[in-house]
């Protein structure tokens, strides 16, 4: 019998500390509290839970504490990483003992089952685009170096590719190259899957699949100005198993009402 495991990724909360407060009309508890009770009911025996970034809107520090509460016991089994809304210091604060190690970035990493899921910290202060810069690649490459033979899922808040919707590109991973061709090289990293973007899309890197997920709130239409889209909230979930994985992405609006 194959030993599957699951991992779910939500992204782009944007909590407020007010659980009034509203993000382009929504009210993003509300849909975030409705997203954890559908991983409560699909998924209610996952591995991991992955939170990829701009968790809260308001950069808070008890607004971090509200989502930690709301999680309750999936905490131990949740990993996060920071988005450009985030602040990191308070990140730290909240799931200290999530975290790799005491340095700069924000970084996990991960056994689940046969598999390793490694999480990058995109965050640049005071910016709305991304970077991993040199200290982290090489981080990340000591990492993949150290288990060769582990096929590796890797998480980080925004996309190291274009999705081709213009205004969100240009807010995307800054200088992607050198993380791009550390993938390339990399053939135990079988999939990357982002947020930032607020809508689903697939693509790869060299053949390496490369996702991004629907925000638990708000979503961003593919124009290429600034748009929303009137599909509800979701979130992305992935099963392991030592010959590959699937993946699939769940919407509020596949529950029957």
């Amino acid at each position: 019998m194959l030993d599957t495991k699951t991992v779910i990724q939500l992204t782009d909360l944007h909590l407020f500390a007010d659980r009034s407060g509203e993000l382009a009309g929504i009210r993003t508890w509300d849909t975030f509290e409705a997203v954890l009770g559908e991983v409560r009911a699909r998924h209610p025996d996952f591995d991991l839970l992955v939170l990829t970034g701009d968790l809260v809107q308001d950069e808070r520090p008890e607004t971090y504490t509200m989502l930690r509460e709301a999680l309750g016991d999936w905490s131990v089994r949740c990993r996060v990483i920071p988005g450009n809304h985030d602040d990191p210091r308070l990140l730290r604060q909240t799931f200290a003992e999530g975290f790799t190690d005491a340095g700069s970035s924000l970084t996990f990493e991960s056994r689940c089952g046969d598999w390793r899921v490694i999480g990058l910290d995109s965050h640049v202060p005071g910016q709305v685009y991304g970077r991993i810069g040199a200290s982290q690649q090489e981080w990340l490459a000591a990492c993949l170096e150290s288990k060769p033979d582990v096929p590796t899922l890797l998480f980080v808040h925004h996309p190291p590719v274009s999705i081709d919707v213009a205004w969100l590109d240009a807010i995307g991973l800054d200088a992607p190259v050198g993380l791009c061709a550390l993938i390339e090289r990399s053939p135990q990293v079988r999939a990357v899957c982002a947020g930032h973007v607020h809508q689903e899309s697939a693509t790869t890197i060299a053949g390496t699949p490369v996702y991004t997920t629907p925000s638990t709130c708000v979503q961003f239409g593919a124009r290429a100005e600034k748009s929303f889209d009137p599909r509800t909230a979701g979130y992305r979930s992935f099963t392991l198993n030592p010959d590959g994985f699937t993946t699939e992405v769940h919407r509020l609006s596949d529950v029957p009402r």
